[in-house]
């Protein structure tokens, strides 16, 4: 027999709903539309806990077709339903047809609702929190027919940290990462240690399954939290860790030094410079959009949220581009 829908949960998923249906009507580049697709939610546990999260599936959805997947990582003081309404990206979701999951971090684990990227257990495959949200991903790749190499990760803040060890510790899963406003594979604020020392420690954690993982890159210029150079310490460390995966030596086939610089303005909003990385073959590997003027917040985002800047790059748009012209190889 179903189990009755808990009282939070239906606040919760409302709030959601409307979030997606408002944006649906406001959204320029799509025609106004309620959304029509289908919302789920749950709890996960496995050994190292329980996180409760939400998702959307869009109307366009048939079982037996594959579709792409994102898991979308919130950041603190947020939750998984803030999140949503701050990027947009179940009604992106509507748009441009892919499956989105929004894991939940307890306030039992973190009063702040912070990820605990810190933890070295929370650094590791099969540990901690990274196997709770691996334990997500493919709860709902058993549920509905998603696309393996269409699996992509995406988070702000803890959550943007926790994508890019996600991207670490489970290459086999994602297909490309996107952070905003993150930092590096086990992220030294104090900057004791080099990218590239973190550019190789993650290719040793990634084991038999490395492999050149793109990554997508934003960091405002005025953020106070999260110092704007950790955006190029990112990008050196998977310069090193994509080189690494390549061919297994420090060759210099990937670079912290961009093969493409270009100026760039969100129409009456924020200048940025965008820089991209290649690999020896030509292919994008690695992006960075630096956004001027612009503090910890999501680029684009809703202005309804604290952490919303409309008048940034739409991070959840070019996101979403970067990642369908990176599935699994």
């Amino acid at each position: 027999m179903p189990q009755p829908v808990p009282a939070r949960r239906l606040r919760r998923l409302a709030t959601a709903a409307l979030a997606v249906l408002l944006a649906l009507l406001g959204a320029p580049a799509a025609p106004a539309r309620a959304a029509s697709g289908t919302w789920f939610y749950g709890t996960y546990a496995n050994l190292a806990g329980t996180r409760d999260y939400h998702g959307y599936v869009p109307s366009t959805y048939r079982p037996g077709t594959p579709m792409p997947l994102l898991v979308a990582l919130h950041g603190c003081t947020e939750n998984d339903v803030g999140f949503d309404l701050l990027t947009g990206l179940s009604a992106r979701a509507e748009q441009r047809g892919f499956l989105v999951v929004f894991p939940d971090q307890s306030t039992l684990a973190n009063p702040a609702q912070c990820w605990n990227w810190p933890l070295s257990i929370n650094q590791h495959r099969g540990w901690g929190e990274p196997s709770i949200i691996a334990g997500i991903t493919d709860l709902v790749r058993s549920r509905w027919t998603v696309d393996p190499d269409r699996v992509y990760v995406t988070g702000v803040s803890a959550g943007g940290v926790m994508s890019m060890i996600m991207a670490v510790t489970y290459p086999d899963r994602y297909a490309a990462a996107a952070s905003v406003a993150g930092c590096e594979y086990e992220c030294d604020v104090l900057r004791l240690r080099s990218p590239d020392q973190a550019g190789l420690d993650a290719w040793r954690e990634m084991g038999s399954r490395a492999r050149p993982v793109p990554v997508l890159v934003f960091q405002g210029t005025a953020d106070l939290v999260v110092a704007p150079a950790t955006a190029d310490r990112i990008v050196g460390q998977w310069a090193q860790t994509d080189d690494l995966a390549l061919d297994g030596l420090d060759d210099g086939d990937v670079t912290a030094t961009p093969t493409l610089v270009e100026r760039g303005q969100v129409p009456g909003g924020r200048t940025y410079t965008h820089s991209v990385h290649r690999g020896p073959d030509g292919t994008v590997l690695i992006e960075e959009y630096l956004i001027d003027g612009a503090g910890h917040v999501y680029p684009g985002g809703c202005g309804c949220s604290l952490y919303g800047d409309p008048s940034g790059p739409d991070a959840s748009g070019l996101s979403w581009d970067f990642f369908l012209a990176h599935p699994r190889r």
